[in-house]
């Protein structure tokens, strides 16, 4: 077997291939061994995914809904508390404990802190990722190849033409090296919130939370976008080339419906309003 994006020989790879990061809370969207050689897959993950998951938006975004690193831990989320002065400190939430705790540098002002009657915590928060992000755009080209391939793995004859086809080099080339074109534009908005949770009888019994969705969209022209949704944030991102058009057609044509609603799904209203 050959590498999906070096295309050199994978046979002796030894990792699997996580389409989204375990640290964006994914443990079953997994491409087996081989599919991704080891080299491509440490370069992703601390050329792409390292840099992206740095990000104040997704470092944040991983301290709100507790999601664990690699090593364990819980993203530390800086915060300013005032009382009776301005002092920096830092949010972290251990895991084993349940707890969660504040870590300031200097003991004499924590006790001035914590022995005032009155004061504010100052906590910083990113409701999306950066606008224009080029880390953000080669991370979605490696997941929409990595998702396609995920699709059809089980169709005759497809995984021979996602691996080789030459019409997806480009796409390959640019999530690689972030090369061939300067920058590759995707479709960005939030279709619920992090907090939203979902009601459906034959998926669950009980509500329950979606950290990550995927689907390939076929539009009237032709062009295939990968539709993603990653805590709340639908990504669109084109396959066939650099570019938007057709998927915002797609939109307007749909009454910017989601690809990714699934019907009979009630979402349980929220206290930022979305459902």
């Amino acid at each position: 077997m050959n590498c999906l994006f070096c295309k050199q020989n994978s046979d002796n790879s030894k990792s699997v291939e996580h389409i989204i990061p375990e640290s964006l809370g994914n443990k079953e969207h997994i491409l087996p061994k081989g599919f991704v050689c080891d080299n491509c897959n440490q370069y992703f993950a601390s050329k792409v995914e390292k840099p992206l998951l740095e990000q104040p938006y997704f470092r944040d975004v991983r301290h709100r809904a507790r999601i664990e690193s690699k090593k364990g831990r819980v993203p530390i989320e800086n915060a300013i508390i005032i009382s009776p002065e301005l002092v920096k400190a830092e949010i972290f939430f251990d895991q084993r404990e349940n707890k969660t705790f504040f870590l300031i540098d200097d003991e004499m002002k924590a006790k001035r802190i914590f022995s005032s009657p009155k004061g504010a915590m100052i906590v910083p928060a990113f409701d999306k990722p950066e606008n224009n992000n080029k880390i953000l755009s080669r991370f979605l080209a490696k997941i929409s190849i990595e998702g396609l391939l995920y699709s059809l793995i089980k169709e005759d004859g497809w995984i021979d033409e996602v691996m080789t086809n030459p019409g997806l080099d480009e796409i390959k080339k640019y999530a690689r090296f972030g090369e061939g074109v300067k920058f590759w534009p995707y479709h960005q908005r939030r279709i619920y919130s992090e907090e939203t949770r979902f009601n459906h009888p034959l998926i669950s019994m009980k509500d329950y939370e979606v950290l990550h969705e995927f689907q390939i969209l076929p539009t009237k022209d032709n062009h295939y976008y990968f539709v993603i949704a990653i805590m709340g944030i639908e990504y669109a991102f084109s396959l066939g080339g650099p570019g938007i058009d057709s998927y915002q057609e797609w939109l307007k044509e749909n009454h910017y419906a989601s690809i990714l609603e699934r019907p009979y799904e009630k979402r349980k209203v929220d206290k930022f309003g979305f459902q």
